[in-house]
């Protein structure tokens, strides 16, 4: 589980991020979320990773209780990774199933989305016990009655946390498309002519000094170099260019900005250090997620649309079709 409740002051702590707030948590006592369960949780891989993320685990002698919705919703998150659920399974998680591109203040997705944390009945609750939890929502936010979203973050988590469910659909614009159509991977040898259609790209970040400080770098932009690249002719004096993401200044608001800029930051800095030490996995990589089009004069620059742009230290797992 990738959050547990700090029995002494109620806090809800996330366990990627334990070690960085609580240097001493040890000495701290961890239960279920759920104040109707509060099974005692132990932390787990906390200081390294160990070819697991950090989570938090129940004693050997310790169970949760049967009603407990988030014992019940990590088993079904747990499954979703290995294997294909059914549709009364996926209705009890929710999925994104449309994608609401009519806001295009940045700074009025911001005012909702803060609205949507102190909203008691969204997400996790405080001394109430919890609503409805989903594990792979980073966010901690529940989806509206109608799973609409107006960002990408959550989902890209359906997308990296069930890739045997990639054939639900998601509505943009009116029009439904498979998960599994809707994201197009950036890799060697990607043509431009292939990423024409309004869809989410994504790549591995360059880990070099390239992409550090990017936010500092240019005055109106911030550029992301990929080690995706498109070939060159013949000709040329380099056989291929990498392609990279720009984000306009002036089209986001600064709030905004600021909150990719901090967990862009921080995740960077764990990818290089990992890969500077050698403690970096073959399967995990630093990938950016963009909502976005090709440049008009530079094929190999994606151009982000509103906010649409998100991070992940993680694994993409290819698409695993029902056998």
């Amino acid at each position: 589980m990738n959050r547990a409740r700090i029995l002494s002051t109620h806090e809800i702590v996330m366990a990627d991020t334990l070690f960085k707030l609580y240097p001493n948590y040890k000495e701290l006592e961890f239960v279920c979320i759920d104040e109707k369960c509060s099974v005692r949780m132990a932390p787990s891989c906390i200081k390294k990773r160990e070819r697991r993320k950090p989570h938090f685990k129940k004693y050997r002698n310790k169970e949760h209780i049967e009603t407990c919705e988030y014992a019940t919703l990590n088993e079904l998150y747990q499954k979703g990774k290995g294997g294909k659920l059914n549709k009364t399974q996926i209705n009890k998680i929710g999925y994104p199933s449309v994608f609401n591109l009519n806001e295009d203040n940045s700074e009025a997705e911001a005012k909702k989305t803060s609205q949507a944390r102190n909203n008691d009945d969204e997400g996790v609750t405080g001394r109430g016990g919890i609503t409805k939890v989903y594990e792979f929502d980073g966010e901690n936010l529940k989806f509206d009655r109608k799973n609409r979203v107006q960002s990408i973050d959550r989902i890209v988590d359906w997308y990296l946390g069930f890739p045997y469910n990639r054939d639900v659909e998601i509505e943009i614009n009116g029009k439904k498309i498979p998960y599994k159509f809707f994201f197009k991977r950036i890799e060697g040898h990607t043509e431009p002519s292939t990423l024409q259609n309004d869809r989410i790209f994504y790549g591995r970040i360059m880990l070099s000094e390239t992409n550090q400080n990017v936010f500092e770098k240019y005055s109106d932009s911030v550029f992301f170099t990929l080690l995706g690249f498109k070939d060159k002719s013949k000709n040329e004096i380099h056989n291929y260019s990498n392609y990279s993401i720009k984000i306009d200044k002036k089209s986001i608001s600064k709030s905004i900005l600021s909150k990719l800029k901090n967990k862009y930051n921080a995740l960077f800095k764990e990818a290089f250090t990992d890969f500077k030490n050698e403690l970096n996995e073959t399967n995990v990589g630093l990938y950016v997620f963009v909502y976005g089009s090709i440049d008009e004069i530079n094929d190999t620059i994606l151009n982000v649309k509103q906010h649409h742009i998100t991070f992940r230290y993680d694994e993409v797992r290819k698409t695993m079709n029902e056998i």
